[in-house]
């Protein structure tokens, strides 16, 4: 009976090392966005495989229809991959007054190999206004 309970209490714990979904998401600063958001993402799962989503708050400000960006992702042993990447955002459907927020499927079937600390920085390929915040939300894959 002892063991059963250890047992249990292993299999909980195992199971809630990483919760169904993350946001991890930074200010731009508002205003015009020129310079690198940078995100820290901490890893404890090696074995997970996830679907990254990049969250983007962006108000009236914001005209266009897509965001051109530059990803930087580094790992906890200092390996980086970089990438250009364009977004699609839908036109904003809220008052002036609301910021509107949109996320936007990047990479399915993630596996995060090391356990740490992953930064991901998204920097625009040109100044743009009215991008509130930008970061990544993760979900179990399914």
């Amino acid at each position: 009976m002892y063991l059963r309970s250890i047992i249990a209490i292993a299999g909980m714990l195992v199971t809630s090392c990483l919760s169904p979904h993350q946001t991890v998401v930074t200010d731009t600063g508002g205003g015009t966005w020129s310079e690198s958001a940078e995100i820290e993402i901490p890893n404890a799962d090696t074995v997970t495989p996830r679907d990254l989503y990049i969250v983007v708050r962006y108000n009236d400000s914001f005209r266009d229809d897509t965001l051109r960006l530059t990803i930087r992702t580094i790992s906890p042993d200092s390996l980086v991959f970089e990438e250009s990447y364009t977004l699609g955002l839908p036109p904003r459907r809220h008052p002036a007054a609301l910021a509107e927020e949109a996320s936007v499927p990047y990479r399915r079937h993630v596996i995060f190999p090391d356990s740490g600390i992953y930064r991901m920085a998204f920097t625009p390929a040109m100044p743009v206004r009215g991008v509130e915040a930008i970061g990544i939300n993760q979900q179990k894959s399914e």
